[in-house]
């Protein structure tokens, strides 16, 4: 069963990377389709290079349709506590979403914030697993990405997702240096930087929204 399911994720793989997206989904289905389905980190892997190529081969009409069809593939997964494992399910999550926000309308967005917010709840609760301290450059990637999309969905982004990520921001900084190395440190400090300004950006366009209403 295990080599059936090794084998049908490598040859989904293969098609994606040949272009043949809607084989690669079929291919994999019946495994993908499970709920709380734990993908190996070459599965993961898998799913990655799916998602980058349905998004990045459809045209500008095909976007919306080609994010919802990518998102069964991340909802209700088991997350995996690797930071390897997590790095590859972030990009995929964030891409999809990022790009969901262009095409995404009116009623659509609640939703879709919706299953934005449940999927970071699950992985800021694994990252807090995987790295112990916030000061760590890979965990505080997850709430730059949380933080671009509260950006991206500022006008239905809820308060307690602006909160989040600035929280975390400033404990990250309140951390400081701590164990990292020099480099370590500067991507730590770019990355609070960017959680910051993300999140005031977006409060501040909230506000220009919401005076001229």
């Amino acid at each position: 069963m295990e080599t059936e399911r090794t084998e049908a994720f490598e040859k989904a793989k293969a098609l994606a990377e040949a272009g043949t997206l809607n084989e690669a989904f079929e291919v994999i289905e019946k495994y993908t389709s499970e709920e709380g389905i734990e993908y190996t980190q070459d599965e993961m892997h898998t799913i990655n290079i799916i998602v980058c190529e349905k998004l990045t081969s459809c045209s500008f009409e095909e976007k919306k349709d080609a994010c919802f069809a990518c998102l069964p593939l991340l909802e209700g997964v088991k997350l995996v506590k690797s930071a390897e494992w997590l790095d590859l399910y972030i990009d995929a999550v964030y891409d999809v979403f990022s790009k969901l926000s262009r095409y995404a309308r009116d009623e659509e967005r609640n939703e879709v914030w919706n299953r934005v917010k449940e999927i970071f709840y699950e992985l800021t609760l694994a990252a807090k697993k995987v790295w112990k301290e916030k000061n760590q450059p890979q965990g505080l990637e997850v709430y730059v990405s949380y933080a671009k999309l509260v950006k991206s969905y500022l006008d239905v982004a809820d308060e307690d997702s602006f909160k989040i990520c600035e929280n975390f921001a400033k404990e990250a900084k309140f951390v400081g240096k701590g164990t990292l190395d020099d480099e370590d440190y500067k991507d730590a400090k770019k990355s609070i930087d960017t959680i910051n300004k993300m999140i005031a950006d977006a409060r501040h366009e909230k506000e220009l929204i919401e005076d001229s209403e």
